[in-house]
């Protein structure tokens, strides 16, 4: 039921998006441009790598799973920080996706788009942008205020190895099954889900930003040992620790 009601959402949203052009680049030491202006929306999001951007007021560093997004006559800044591999739009909606950068949590969702854009014909890639944009608008709007406190929990203690759905629900003072229902429907994936990719964000961090053990960062990122950090790690990143953090760097 939850699937044919997103499939439907998307068809919906879909006319309400054009696509003007599209590029999945490779890894590169720098952007062609600092900076442009576009007559369209903008789309530029790091699949690699990161950058610092600027639109408008709005500024920050961009990292796999943030998006950054230019208005019609907006300019947008941008350098690279690291050797960075990005995809970029430009299209034309009514969805009036919010200017700036949004960092969304559905990490797996955002690499199953991706994915797509590897083989991708123009009507793809025009779901594929229609569908980031969405991701976009659901992390910016109004939060369930049940789903709000989930979230504030998760963010506080996403290091105890003790956090479990039950006990999440019972700290609510709702069933596990709700919990999950009305966070499914806000953020599109499960409270146990955005855990684990809310750990694996912090482990990345950890494993580019500092040179502690892996049994250290375990500790911090509420894995019990180096050992189930690493299986958790390869399994959803296709990269085992050592290795990120090797092709990470610069």
């Amino acid at each position: 039921m939850f699937k044919i009601a997103v499939l439907s959402t998307s068809m919906y949203f879909l006319a309400m998006l054009e696509l003007d052009g599209y590029l999945l680049a490779p890894p590169r030491a720098q952007f062609n441009l600092a900076f442009d202006t576009y007559d369209t929306w903008c789309l530029l999001l790091p699949t690699a790598g990161s950058f610092d951007y600027e639109v408008g007021d709005a500024h920050g560093t961009a990292k796999f799973g943030d998006m950054v997004v230019c208005p019609p006559g907006g300019t947008l800044h941008r350098r690279m920080r690291t050797r960075t591999s990005f995809f970029h739009a430009r299209f034309t909606t009514e969805l009036d996706p919010p200017p700036g950068g949004t960092r969304v949590r559905d990490l797996d969702r955002l690499r199953g788009n991706l994915k797509l854009l590897e083989h991708a014909d123009s009507a793809i890639a025009t779901h594929v942008v229609t569908d980031l944009a969405l991701m976009i608008r659901r992390t910016r709007s109004p939060l369930d205020p049940l789903v709000h406190s989930a979230l504030t929990y998760l963010n506080e203690h996403y290091a105890s190895t003790d956090i479990s759905l039950t006990d999440l629900a019972a700290v609510l003072g709702i069933s596990p099954s709700q919990l999950s229902r009305r966070f499914r429907a806000v953020r599109g994936i499960t409270p146990v889900a955005y855990l684990r990719d809310l750990r694996l964000q912090k482990a990345r961090e950890l494993l580019t930003e500092t040179d502690q053990t892996l049994q250290l960062i375990a500790e911090q990122t509420g894995y019990r040992s180096a050992f189930y950090l690493s299986r958790v790690f390869s399994a959803q990143t296709g990269q085992s620790p050592s290795e990120y953090r090797r092709t990470s760097r610069v």
